[in-house]
């Protein structure tokens, strides 16, 4: 393995539980915080936190690792054999599909639905608190772990090599 392809394997790995440990404090308290404050206020919150998201430095690291992912993946399917080859393919599997392909499947459109309704209507309570506070979180949970997943296996394949 060289000594570049290491590198990206060991900052790919931060970035893995960089973005884990975000998704976490979502699942953990950030979304039941904002479900126990005044309702609109907890829907406002995450309507701003949605928009304001799209310009932040979490977006360029949780689309970056898209690419990474796939430079890893195909690097270890052409030049790797063995244990490491299998464990950096199951871990860039763990962030596209885990991740990327599950906010894009569900997380995003969740939002967006969020994001249509007015934050002081009785629809966008019910909203909230029989769709988006369950659904949304449960989808931020299994993101969580696929991050955590990515980077446990990558750290894996670092060491076994």
């Amino acid at each position: 393995m060289s000594l570049w392809f290491l590198l990206l394997c060991a900052l790919t790995l931060m970035a893995y539980a960089g973005i884990g440990g975000i998704f976490l404090a979502f699942s953990d308290f950030i979304m039941r915080s904002f479900d126990l404050v005044r309702n609109q206020a907890g829907i406002e919150t995450m309507q701003v936190l949605n928009v304001e998201i799209m310009r932040s430095i979490f977006m360029v690291l949780f689309m970056g690792l898209v690419i990474l992912s796939l430079v890893i993946m195909i690097y270890a399917a052409l030049n790797l054999d063995g244990t490491v080859r299998s464990l950096l393919l199951l871990a860039g599997i763990s962030y596209v599909i885990g991740v990327f392909a599950v906010t894009a499947a569900g997380n995003v459109p969740l939002n967006n639905q969020l994001a249509a309704l007015a934050p002081a209507t009785s629809q966008a309570l019910v909203f909230w608190k029989e769709a988006y506070m369950t659904r949304w979180v449960a989808l931020n949970s299994l993101r969580t772990l696929a991050c955590f997943l990515a980077s446990g296996l990558t750290l894996a394949a670092l060491i076994v090599r």
